[in-house]
């Protein structure tokens, strides 16, 4: 894990994520449904010019369009595509409710294109916490 930025606050924490996507056209959003799902829609909001799915779990194949309507970012049908970003959510890392290592590997394989970026996004440290 590289550290990219050190910033403060929710503000600090969406300029650099819109810094971080600055390049690419499609955003995948891999979490725990209900726990994550509010994180990708605020983060899709914030980089609204991309396209953008939201992967509960793992389980690429379940992946919504994340739409932006009058009331922000949500849910849209099930559409997976490759991605140019991969954004794994903290929510992956939490015990009990959490993916397996290997899970998000084949996640990555699965729904990522070829040159694209995996970026980590939680609160708390909860990929250090879980190692």
């Amino acid at each position: 894990m590289e550290k990219v930025k050190e910033f403060k606050g929710i503000k600090g924490n969406l300029t650099a994520f819109r810094e971080e996507v600055a390049d690419v056209e499609t955003i995948g959003y891999a979490g725990v449904p209900g726990v994550c799902t509010p994180f990708a829609e605020l983060f899709a909001y914030a980089a609204r010019d991309k396209k953008g799915i939201f992967i509960p779990n793992t389980d690429f194949e379940k992946a919504r369009e994340l739409v932006l309507t009058e009331y922000g970012v949500e849910l849209g049908d099930v559409n997976p595509y490759k991605v140019d970003a991969l954004i794994l959510l903290g929510g992956l890392s939490m015990p009990k409710i959490g993916a397996k290592i290997e899970d998000v590997k084949k996640l990555i394989k699965e729904s990522l294109k070829d040159g694209g970026k995996v970026i980590g996004v939680c609160f708390m440290d909860m990929f250090r916490k879980a190692g």
